[in-house]
């Protein structure tokens, strides 16, 4: 039975290891820390977090920020803040917020990023927001939103779906009166951007009047933040957005800046000719010395933001808004930031790339973690922890790492070294002998069975040779939400006669995809998802060497074996669930890969018919 550590648990009972993270939670989080834990699928990590910070949450008028990056998540966040309402009788208020161009009730189909930003802001500004207006007045706001509100204080927490549905139908913008429900709120339910993206923070902390300070943050599947906030704040120009700017800037007659985007792509042009590398680092000076031969760099980044303005106004969405955008963000900081320019060979010709990517997550993250109240960083793959605590510059971090509550006699775990992706390695009769080890494989699973591959390219060249009497699904590169629900609907229905998926390491089903019971039976990994060892890696791999000592590790390794783990953890996701997990190739068994697995039950073996016979026997 659950003991007085965990008041607001909403089970009636505690799984085995679970004791030890909610009481490592309320330790952490009475003692203003951050818990960097690896909790494996099923320990109930979500159940835990909510239980423990909310409890101190109500104790100490707190604030807890539950973030994470799957829309499923949202829903299970959500279903246990209503089991504790509903099993422990406590009083408290939630808010699930996504991204404003998501909850926006005008057409924005086709905007992102800035042209939304600057087209809601506009018409605001103006006062055409039919839906905007409801709810604010120059009074503050309205009555009607009031009662609405007040409504909605009454009701249980609501996933933004619901709250979307009932403020739709009266005519009210869903995120303004999120906003205004996350003032009084207890518990907030949003995307990553909300607290690492410093724009959106900001704004976001400013409109419900709350300080990081004041913040209990839970980071859900906490192995993709490094990655998510590198992503937010870097920037890049193509030849593509330029030639679109140029057509833009023709088309509602801004002659003089025509001039200065064909001097932008002459000056790409003779970047990219300097020498016959396809890939070659830039510094912020030469860049913006080249521009201002021709133009004041900060004066042609206000005249493009002006006239993006103006175009916004008649288009909705604007190109030279884009470029100014990187511009701008290139006269950023020169540490933990690199500068590249690519080229490439696009459908209709070559394409240039100009890149500010950021390598170093912690020039975010750094402050929020050191700012905030306490906290969690929790994955099911968030090993080793040290690494994240060094990529996210936590200094009063705490490590932990929890083991699997699942029986492991349930779950078959095989290292098969007979073959390899490795680029030197690559050809037709390897790719015909991949097959063949996956062919045979499926046809030895009673079921549904997986295989996820570095990439569609491979996932290509082999599945051309898999042979198998069941139905394939092969996973496209690009789906939308509803394509990837009845696309995993349609794989699930074959569950009876066995059906096979031929997907991609971190893509669209290696992580997200719930598949319970008997819904999936086997999972392949075939060959390491490595990073391609382009100029990007190597610079990541260097700078994590001289920060770290560490760089092809930080940089390389452990993010390819992650992603390995990620699409192996799509099999076993609950107690009742038996299945089998196979890691196809050679140099899994290398040291510097070995050693990442954990190595309960693990078997390495080329005789696999026999095993999975025996398996599936019992």
């Amino acid at each position: 039975m659950v003991s007085d550590r965990g008041r607001l648990f909403p089970h009636d009972t505690v799984r085995e290891g679970q004791n030890d993270l909610i009481d490592d939670l309320r330790r952490v989080v009475d003692s203003g820390k951050i818990l960097i834990a690896h909790a494996p699928t099923g320990l109930g990590k979500t159940a835990s977090a909510l239980s423990v910070a909310l409890e101190k949450a109500l104790q100490q008028n707190k604030k807890v920020f539950f973030i994470t990056n799957r829309h499923t998540q949202h829903h299970i966040a959500i279903s246990t803040l209503k089991m504790i309402q509903d099993k422990r009788g406590v009083s408290f208020s939630c808010v699930d917020l996504i991204g404003k161009r998501w909850m926006c009730n005008q057409e924005v189909s086709g905007l992102y990023n800035t042209d939304f930003t600057e087209f809601c802001k506009a018409i605001v500004e103006k006062g055409e927001c039919e839906f905007y207006n409801n709810v604010h007045s120059k009074k503050g706001v309205t009555t009607e939103a009031k009662v609405l509100l007040q409504e909605l204080g009454k009701q249980s927490a609501l996933h933004t779906e619901e709250l979307q549905f009932l403020t739709n139908d009266k005519r009210f913008c869903s995120y303004e009166i999120a906003l205004e429900l996350a003032k009084k709120a207890n518990v907030i339910i949003c995307d990553y951007n909300y607290i690492f993206n410093p724009f959106v923070q900001s704004t976001l902390l400013h409109k419900i009047t709350t300080e990081l300070e004041d913040i209990i943050l839970i980071v859900d599947e906490g192995h993709n933040l490094p990655q998510r906030v590198t992503d937010m704040v870097s920037s890049s120009l193509t030849t593509i957005m330029i030639k679109n700017a140029i057509v833009e800037a023709k088309k509602f007659s801004y002659h003089g800046i025509i001039f200065w985007l064909q001097e932008m792509m002459r000056i790409l042009d003779e970047i990219a000719n300097v020498t016959s590398e396809k890939e070659k680092l830039i510094s912020k000076k030469q860049w913006i010395d080249a521009v201002t031969k021709v133009v004041d760099y900060d004066d042609l980044i206000q005249e493009l933001e002006l006239a993006a303005e103006e175009i916004r106004k008649k288009q909705r969405r604007s190109y030279l808004g884009g470029i100014a955008s990187f511009l701008a963000s290139w006269k950023g900081n020169d540490d933990g930031f690199t500068r590249i320019m690519t080229e490439r060979q696009g459908v209709q010709g070559q394409i240039l790339v100009l890149q500010y990517l950021c390598l170093d997550p912690s020039t975010i993250t750094k402050d929020i973690f050191a700012r905030v109240h306490s906290g969690i960083i929790m994955s099911g793959t968030l090993k080793p922890t040290l690494m994240y605590k060094n990529l996210l510059g936590i200094g009063r971090g705490e490590e932990r790492e929890y083991g699997s509550p699942f029986p492991p006699e349930n779950k078959l775990s095989i290292i098969i070294p007979e073959t390899s992706t490795k680029y030197t390695l690559r050809g037709e009769a390897m790719f015909q002998k991949i097959a063949a080890h996956c062919s045979a494989i499926a046809s030895f699973i009673p079921g549904n069975s997986a295989f996820f591959f570095p990439s569609y390219d491979l996932r290509d060249k082999i599945g051309t040779f898999f042979r198998t009497e069941r139905k394939i699904f092969w996973e496209k590169s690009t789906m939308t939400k509803e394509e990837k629900d009845a696309f995993i609907a349609a794989f699930k229905a074959e569950q009876e006669k066995g059906a096979v998926l031929l997907a991609v390491t971190g893509a669209n089903f290696a992580e997200g995809v719930d598949f319970p019971g008997d819904l999936l039976k086997g999972v392949v990994v075939v060959g390491l998802p490595l990073a391609k060892p382009d100029l990007k890696t190597q610079e990541i791999i260097r700078y994590y060497d001289h920060k770290f000592g560490k760089g092809w590790d930080y940089g390389y390794i452990y993010p390819a074996m992650n992603k390995c783990f990620q699409s192996a953890g799509r099999c076993i996701r609950s107690e009742d669930d038996r299945g089998v997990v196979i890691y196809l190739d050679e140099r899994f068994v290398w040291p510097r890969y070995y050693d990442c697995f954990p190595k309960e039950g693990l078997i390495v073996s080329r005789h696999y018919e026999k095993l999975l016979q025996e398996f599936f026997r019992k």
